[in-house]
């Protein structure tokens, strides 16, 4: 039988549109209530029934287990994107958001509306503002876009001033 339970591992299901914090599975609750079992016989049994029950739902995906570090790589790939609240990529610990990305400029342009810049990660950042760049960002670079107030972002290349932009890709 597979085992789902290395150190770091969380087990997440969609909580109601509701609900502030996510809701712990109700497979993991009857996994953790059969450690209360006295007798050690029924307790691994208590154990091998639900994690079947664990494994069965997971295969179904109707249960979704997710490392932390993956829900952090989902953070950062959707940074920038104006998405609705999603309480999968919340967890318990709402201390880990991403307020800025350093990252390098795959590619570069200016149009009429201002530059477009393209991070190594494939997301498209489109200027907003009308400042112009001291410098013009060329591949290779190194760029931070930070978030600002009120759901605004700022492109930052090589440390000169920065733009505001939004997240286009």
């Amino acid at each position: 039988m597979r085992s789902y339970w290395p150190l770091g591992v969380l087990v997440i299901l969609a909580s109601p549109a509701d609900a502030k914090d996510p809701v712990r599975a109700p497979q993991l609750e009857r996994l953790v209530a059969c450690k209360a079992m006295a007798d050690p016989a029924a307790r691994l049994a208590c154990y091998d029934r639900e994690v079947a029950s664990i494994d069965q739902a997971e295969q179904r995906n109707e249960l979704v287990i997710v490392e932390k570090e993956q829900v952090r790589k989902a953070r950062r790939t959707l940074f920038g994107l104006s998405l609705p609240r999603i309480d999968l990529l919340a967890g318990a610990d709402n201390d880990d958001t991403i307020d800025q990305i350093d990252s390098k400029i795959a590619a570069a342009r200016q149009g009429p509306g201002g530059w477009r810049v393209t991070l190594e990660d494939g997301s498209i950042w489109q200027q907003v503002d009308d400042k112009p760049m001291f410098r013009d960002p060329k591949p290779g670079d190194t760029v931070i876009v930070s978030r600002g107030a009120l759901g605004s972002y700022f492109l930052r290349v090589n440390k000169v001033p920065a733009i505001k932009v939004r997240r286009i890709i």
